[in-house]
């Protein structure tokens, strides 16, 4: 893949309510830590109701010399209507939106989810040239192809190749020309909001609008948890050298099972191998010493059982 330089900051979009202030502060944190030149950041959040408390907490986190942080207030009136769960708040619709937030003279920025480590110099997947892309992305781990994904069983109404691969949208590179121009996000809403009766998240939909708009990138940026249950690269979907390095040498460590490293359940704690980075990198936020205690989770679980009782008064 071709390779341009600029002296651009790397422009990052992150989304996140309160509940995800501090994985947030982490998952920047992190990449700060592994980018080896003095390139300036510029940090989009997008804010789903991050307290005054936890905004200052971030901003604590991060070396004011390094990076500039903007917070974006998001009108969640816009996003009506759509499909949302427990582990899928309206948060997650935010990125669809990205050119409605963003400067107009931006050209490009890179999604990142809130449950990531980054170990990787970031400013290697920036400088990648985009194309004619509408986005880079990492094929997902369990739904390899749009044929795989009970979201889009529909493919053949829709006129997609079910060998088409189907992407992982916690971590993107997005060209903004491209989204602007075509209406991505706004395509993507209208798909998710026309296919209820399928689609589960966005993830679906922006993989119904993009199918065949996107490229591919090297697995290490998006490393998820499905390569842990290989006995050995001849049973994964990868090659050798490949598979070795997104083992080991992973640029991106995306947390996308439950429960997250900061967040287990009373009897059921997470097992990911490298929870332990996490902690790591919390150690170097304004979060630091703070662990998900058993009186925690306790806590949490009596919150949620007074919530469920009023809801149903």
């Amino acid at each position: 893949m071709a390779v341009i330089s600029d002296i651009q900051p790397i422009c990052i979009v992150c989304a996140a309510d309160n509940n995800y202030a501090m994985p947030l502060a982490v998952t920047v944190r992190s990449l700060v830590a592994n980018i080896k030149s003095n390139r300036q950041i510029c940090l989009f959040i997008l804010d789903g109701g991050i307290s005054k408390a936890n905004k200052q907490k971030i901003t604590q986190s991060l070396p004011r010399e390094k990076v500039k942080i903007v917070w974006i207030a998001v009108d969640n009136t816009q996003f009506e209507n759509l499909v949302l769960t427990r582990h899928l708040t309206v948060t997650a619709y935010y990125r669809l939106m990205i050119t409605k937030f963003l400067n107009q003279d931006l050209d490009k920025v890179i999604y990142l989810d809130t449950d990531m480590v980054v170990t990787g110099d970031l400013e290697e997947l920036w400088n990648l040239d985009l194309g004619d892309n509408y986005a880079l992305a990492v094929q997902d781990d369990v739904e390899l192809y749009i044929s795989m994904s009970d979201g889009l069983r529909n493919y053949n109404e829709l006129g997609i190749c079910p060998d088409e691969k189907y992407f992982n949208s916690g971590l993107l590179v997005i060209n903004l020309e491209k989204w602007r121009n075509e209406n991505i996000g706004e395509k993507v809403i209208e798909y998710i909001r026309q296919n209820r009766e399928y689609v589960r998240n966005d993830q679906d939909g922006l993989n119904a609008v993009l199918a065949g708009k996107w490229r591919e990138l090297h697995p290490r940026w998006n490393q998820m948890p499905k390569i842990y249950n290989y006995s050995s690269w001849k049973e994964s979907p990868f090659p050798e050298d490949i598979y070795n390095q997104l083992l080991h040498q992973p640029y991106i460590i995306h947390f996308t099972n439950s429960p997250k490293p900061w967040c287990s359940g009373l009897r059921v704690e997470c097992q990911h191998p490298k929870k332990d980075l996490f902690f790591q990198y919390l150690d170097m936020t304004a979060w630091s010493g703070w662990r998900d205690t058993f009186w925690r989770r306790l806590g949490r679980k009596f919150l949620k059982m007074a919530f469920l009782n009023t809801s149903k008064l």
